[in-house]
């Protein structure tokens, strides 16, 4: 992808203008992540937190197909730097919807514990990356053999593919329970976009992808008194749940194996005390195939104070909280 500036560390926002809980304001800061200016690759974050409620009110519109990018193939090892092996997992369904003045291609997914991870082109229609940081395209409820699982909140990046033919985005969406694990499933998509949404029935597998687990840490206890309730990896993410760190911080995972190789993981939801990490490609040097080839990692867990008002969401000063070492098994 070409053409793409990080944005995300340079929004303001005022927490006083939504009606929003205690609860509902840490979801905010905490799912709208800050990027580094120096990344290896530029891109704008789109990681603000989604207020999906208003999508159970949208009347539906009828798809359509769209020509404008149809050529256009991105796979998630692309996006989110998935392994080779993703490929027994990912469902690529390259389908064309239009939605209400989007014309958008639901390019592929992959089930993983309560989180649908999504890649999503768009007709940019003569606009600018700069131009499309508001865009609010997004799956908000998922119905799988009849129940329901609803999304409360999403995060991700968009690029403009080499050919500036088409907004590419990656999201990882976060839903209020754990999905089963099935094989070829019934799964209808509630996909909205702007005032217009939009239901995708599809079949697919739901989340499958932790037989190919390994798992690096379970019931870690932190000299801090956090807990490192799982850290594991596969083919599709490298996931850390930590329970018990400072709602009042933001983290980032660090980590460096015997070689200099870097990893890296985000923060991407804070739940009922329970912080979720996610491996973030763009600043990590080690695949996902080799942090599970056994080698040990030494991370350390570094933490921001979050602005207590409107601004940035923090100074942007990452502090050594605790340093582990750890190797997958």
């Amino acid at each position: 992808m070409k053409n793409v500036y990080d944005k995300i560390n340079d929004l303001d926002f005022e927490t006083s203008e939504f009606k929003l809980d205690d609860i509902e304001r840490e979801k905010l800061y905490m799912t709208a992540k800050s990027y580094k200016k120096n990344s290896k690759k530029k891109y704008i974050a789109v990681a603000a937190a989604l207020l999906l409620a208003a999508g159970l009110t949208m009347p539906p519109v009828r798809a359509g197909v769209s020509k404008t990018f149809t050529d256009l193939k991105v796979s998630m090892m692309e996006t989110i730097g998935a392994s080779p092996e993703s490929y027994k997992y990912v469902t690529e369904l390259h389908k064309p919807i239009e939605i209400g003045d989007e014309s958008i291609i639901l390019e592929n997914l992959v089930i993983e514990d309560d989180k649908i991870y999504s890649t999503i082109l768009r007709d940019p229609k003569g606009r600018s990356l700069e131009e499309d940081v508001s865009n609010t395209t997004n799956i908000y409820k998922v119905v799988i053999n009849g129940e329901t699982y609803k999304a409360w909140g999403q995060s991700g990046s968009t690029g403009m593919s080499d050919d500036g033919k088409a907004f590419v985005s990656e999201y990882m969406t976060t839903f209020e329970k754990t999905f089963p694990e099935l094989e070829d499933a019934n799964i209808d998509l509630y996909i909205g976009s702007g005032t217009s949404n939009e239901i995708v029935s599809i079949k697919a597998s739901s989340n499958i992808v932790n037989k190919d687990n390994k798992i690096l840490a379970e019931n870690y206890k932190l000299e801090n008194g956090a807990n490192i309730r799982m850290m594991k990896v596969n083919p599709i993410a490298m996931t850390a749940v930590i329970e018990g760190l400072d709602s009042n911080y933001d983290y980032q995972i660090k980590g460096v194996d015997q070689e200099g190789k870097e990893v890296s993981l985000d923060l991407r939801t804070v739940s009922d005390g329970v912080a979720t990490f996610i491996y973030n490609s763009t600043f990590s040097d080690l695949s996902l195939d080799e942090i599970k080839d056994g080698r040990e990692i030494e991370f350390t867990l570094l933490g921001a104070k979050l602005n207590e008002s409107s601004g940035k969401l923090t100074n942007g000063n990452y502090e050594k909280i605790e340093e582990f070492t750890l190797s997958s098994k």
